[in-house]
């Protein structure tokens, strides 16, 4: 039996590393926009580089949770499906109809 999921998926150090990125992203940004600092544009380009960086957590946290049922997988991986004949998997090819 496979392991039910619940909540935050599979990849649940992704999500919260893209969490963190967010985070600390928009503190360095605010620091920049409200602290009256002589290098506060630093900080605004690096927390939107930080923010922009979170991106690449948040797009494996969602990739890893796609789930694809086995049956649609047969075909990528070389498996036979096992309800078809020696011919019958060329009939559904190359919009070929079957031969009476």
């Amino acid at each position: 039996m496979e392991p039910v999921y619940r909540g935050l998926g599979r990849c649940v150090c992704c999500f919260w590393l893209a969490v963190a990125f967010d985070i600390v992203g928009l503190l360095v940004l605010l620091l920049g926009v409200f602290v009256n600092v002589f290098f506060y544009d630093l900080l605004i380009y690096a927390g939107a580089i930080v923010i922009f960086l979170s991106l690449i957590w948040w797009v494996f946290w969602y990739s890893g949770n796609i789930e694809v049922p086995p049956a649609e997988l047969e075909d990528d991986v070389g498996l036979l499906k096992k309800d078809r004949g020696a011919l019958g998997g060329l009939s559904g090819r190359c919009g070929a109809s079957p031969v009476a």
